[in-house]
């Protein structure tokens, strides 16, 4: 255990007592005056009032925005004296805005990142974000004591933390999602589909029988090194004695190409599949009868049915669960934070205070959802305030189960993340710095052919070849060697 860790851990304690003394001040102090106004919360805390700007992505603008904001600041102005000026972003234009945000130099105290959307290892290196490893020391003493090490290795690079993980599924589970209609009408056995090909009698049978419905509907295919035992952090097949980096194109990337290009051309995939940005764009309508689903998180049933017309759906498992880390979702500190201290706190605050998370997610009880029985909720998405993004904001872990989740979705969750397979380079951290030029050029190439190939919407038997051809002149292998380099090095000093 290196010292940074050792020290998080004598901090857990401390922070807990010294949090819980805080809570119990400021519920004192907000009885004086009903919790209202920034000096009850000055007395409460002892804290000067601040202002926070925090920045992340929702599916869809809210009437309602202003008035939960307000909410938000009710408990924040008591707890933290801090206002939190939340700026939602819609996912479609987040890395536009949150780029041109960046090169301006505004202030932005807290930001959602990922591995997948403004990506958080490219922005660390550009320095947007800055390390944060002793804020957490001094005051995210509950974030640190929520998740374990491996977690948190999700935002760090170079040694140093550079976000806070969302808790929530870090295990991925490559499933497919049918609408249930379709299962019952034509009596499809879910427990007989093991990989994705089983599934294309079903497509057909879709084809001939719906004629206004997509039977698979994509904007990025289905191929992922989980679904043909590559491994996930280092592309070397995972049963390899002397493991070796493997190419960017796959005997197994050729087949999932060619497959997929034989749907299209049957009409089972939609004809703009290589075109449409957003995975949503492919569903969002009702009108498509199977997708493909990285994640397979518990649960996400009930977000699918909201994002699908209302339709009932099924998730259907092609593999086992892969522990892929927390990168999909965390939050980051700007580095032109004004106020990094207290962010570190807000984002703490919200990862252990319940009310707090499920406003943030929810939106106001009795306007926007109202509570069942239990843990549930039935939420009312025409209200003002619907997210559909519990991921965004911190630890699951502490939700509300809306009206058709499975009752035990947060045990499934954290047992999925327990139980999910480790890959045997866990901490293996690949520093693309030598062939940033070669990594430049090969994205390139992919922009130009990987969706169509990927979509089916060209032949690889054409295409193919010429993609693998720029792929090598633009330094691909290059970029393997290198890649095999570190791994061999990083090996070595494991003494594996």
């Amino acid at each position: 255990m290196d010292k940074a860790v050792k020290r998080r851990f004598r901090h857990r304690l401390w922070w807990t007592l010294f949090i819980c003394a805080i809570s119990a001040a400021s519920l004192s102090g907000c009885a004086g005056d009903g919790g209202k106004g920034e000096a009850a919360g000055a007395s409460a805390t002892g804290l000067d009032p601040v202002n926070l700007i925090w920045y992340y992505p929702q599916y869809q603008s809210n009437s309602d925005q202003r008035l939960v904001n307000d909410a938000v600041n009710e408990i924040t102005r008591a707890k933290l004296n801090a206002t939190v000026d939340l700026r939602p972003i819609d996912f479609s234009n987040y890395e536009q805005k949150l780029n041109t945000i960046v090169a301006s130099g505004e202030r932005m105290d807290i930001v959602w990142t990922s591995n997948w959307l403004f990506q958080w290892t490219t922005n660390a290196k550009k320095g947007v974000f800055q390390p944060i490893d002793e804020l957490l020391d001094q005051y995210g003493g509950q974030l640190l004591a929520s998740m374990d090490e491996k977690y948190w290795n999700g935002g760090k690079l170079g040694g140093r933390q550079y976000a806070i993980p969302n808790y929530q599924i870090s295990a991925m589970r490559p499933s497919l999602v049918i609408e249930k209609r379709f299962i019952d009408k034509y009596k499809l056995d879910v427990s007989k589909i093991k990989r994705i090909e089983d599934i294309e009698p079903f497509l057909k049978r879709i084809k001939e029988g719906e004629p206004d419905i997509v039977p698979f509907g994509t904007t990025k295919g289905f191929y992922t090194n989980l679904l043909y035992g590559i491994d996930w952090i280092v592309p070397v097949y995972r049963n390899d004695p002397t493991p070796t980096v493997l190419p960017d194109v796959t005997p197994e990337m050729r087949a999932n190409f060619t497959l997929m290009h034989d749907w299209y051309m049957k009409g089972y995939i939609n004809e703009d599949a290589a075109t449409r940005k957003d995975a949503a764009d492919a569903y969002n309508k009702g009108n498509t009868a199977v997708w493909f689903d990285i994640t397979g998180k518990p649960g996400s049933e009930v977000e699918y049915k909201a994002a699908d017309g209302g339709y009932d759906v099924q998730l259907v498992p092609l593999s086992g669960s892969a522990f892929v880390g927390a990168g999909n979702s965390m939050s980051a500190i700007g580095r032109t934070s004004a106020h990094p201290d207290r962010a570190v706190m807000l984002l703490n605050l919200v990862n252990a205070d319940k009310a707090l998370y499920n406003l943030l997610v929810y939106g106001i009880e009795g306007k926007h959802y109202t509570k069942t029985t239990g843990n549930f909720i039935k939420l009312n998405p025409d209200a003002g305030y619907f997210t559909n993004t519990d991921w965004v904001f911190g630890d699951i872990r502490n939700e509300y189960l809306p009206e058709g989740s499975p009752p035990d979705k947060i045990e499934q969750t954290v047992k999925a993340n327990e139980e999910a397979a480790v890959s045997a380079f866990e901490g293996f951290e690949f520093n693309s710095d030598p062939v940033k030029t070669e990594i430049a050029n090969v994205r390139a190439v992919n922009d130009e052919y990987y969706a169509a190939l990927a979509t089916g919407t060209i032949d690889p038997a054409r295409f193919l070849p010429e993609y693998e051809d720029k792929l090598n002149k633009a330094g691909s292998d290059v970029i393997v060697k290198e890649k095999q380099r570190q791994l061999d090095a990083w090996l070595r000093a494991k003494g594996k």
